[in-house]
């Protein structure tokens, strides 16, 4: 975002960004994630029932792992919205979850922590919006200490706001905004003050799921969202997220299963059509609802070649040349009515 003209506005940008960010580290060997939040979908409870537990992971890893690529290999490709799942795993660490464990939250944070510092003009997105197993105020506490202690420093205050300019954002000095909400009482009054000053409630962004399971389902929801959202992007004070995503159901999971060339078996696979149509998608949607009805678009699966980011980086610099050539031709046809009416 360092790039970006300073007059732009934050939640009328197209900011890239992936879903379960954290997941590129799950592996059919990764122990579950235990939780009672999260309950296993119905078709991991079918399988269950039918295949050893040697075939069952295999299974479950390909369609948890929604990432390939790690935390900091993503913002270093331009990534700047992250999706963080979390749970508190028996021997009280932070992971990534979603169904299995994947690495450590604190390495996730450190790369967050260690792009900043070699990147201080960027701006990333931190939203942590699925907590697991933290049922009491000192595994609260716990984790809000481990914020503070890796982006105490450059955690944007909630007194900034999701429809300010780039320039005044980067006013703060600072560089990470972290949506999140508490649940939980906070014992530590160093860590409360914290939170109070720096984390940005969950009402400030609107991420809908669509939870479809086919293409023209998703084409359908993603228009009829960002339809609403151009008829009221001009006064809306959050975010609004884009997810390009599909959910597999239970006849999907077993189709791969039982014939495993035809159909998917990872989500790598299954997001595929969704990523290869998106910025085409996109580009469709800008033309009829122009382009600040696009805010952040996540996706599955982001790799080295995915064009999202890209598609992004284009649009805000086609935007910016839009703007200059409104602006020459405001002033000659100012120029134009001044000189009609002299005459």
């Amino acid at each position: 975002m360092s790039a970006i003209p300073s007059d732009r506005i934050l939640n009328q940008l197209i900011i890239p960004g992936t879903h379960d960010s954290g997941t590129a580290t799950i592996k059919p060997q990764s122990p579950f994630s235990l939780s009672a939040d999260a309950p296993m979908p119905l078709w991991f409870q079918i399988i269950s029932n039918i295949l050893p537990r040697s075939i069952v992971r295999p299974i479950v890893a390909g369609w948890s792992k929604t990432q390939s690529l790690s935390i900091q290999s993503q913002l270093k490709e331009g990534v700047r919205y992250l999706d963080f799942r979390i749970c508190l795993y028996p021997d009280q660490q932070f992971y990534f979850c979603h169904a299995l464990i994947g690495s450590t939250f604190g390495a996730g944070l450190a790369s967050i922590q260690h792009f900043i510092k070699n990147h201080p003009s960027e701006i990333i997105l931190l939203d942590i919006n699925h907590i697991y197993n933290v049922k009491n105020a000192a595994q609260e506490t716990h984790l809000i200490q481990m914020l503070q202690l890796f982006l105490g420093d450059i955690a944007i205050p909630n007194t900034y706001r999701p429809n300010d300019t780039i320039g005044k954002i980067h006013q703060s000095l600072r560089n990470v905004i972290i949506l999140m909400d508490v649940n939980q009482p906070i014992t530590d009054p160093i860590a409360a003050q914290f939170a109070a000053r720096y984390l940005w409630h969950e009402s400030k962004i609107n991420s809908p799921w669509p939870n479809v399971s086919n293409m023209n389902a998703l084409k359908n929801k993603l228009d009829a969202e960002i339809a609403f959202r151009a008829q009221t992007v001009s006064s809306a004070t959050n975010f609004f997220v884009l997810q390009a995503i599909q959910t597999e159901n239970t006849n999907q999971v077993i189709n791969g299963i039982l014939d495993p060339k035809q159909f998917p078996t990872t989500i790598q696979w299954y997001a595929y059509p969704v990523n290869i149509g998106l910025t085409r998608f996109l580009n469709a949607e800008i033309a009829i609802y122009k382009q600040s009805a696009i805010n952040i678009v996540i996706a599955d699966w982001l790799t080295k070649q995915s064009d999202l980011i890209n598609f992004a980086i284009q649009y805000d610099t086609q935007a910016q040349i839009h703007r200059q050539h409104s602006t020459s031709r405001e002033k000659w046809a100012a120029l134009k009515n001044w000189y009609t009416k002299k005459e």
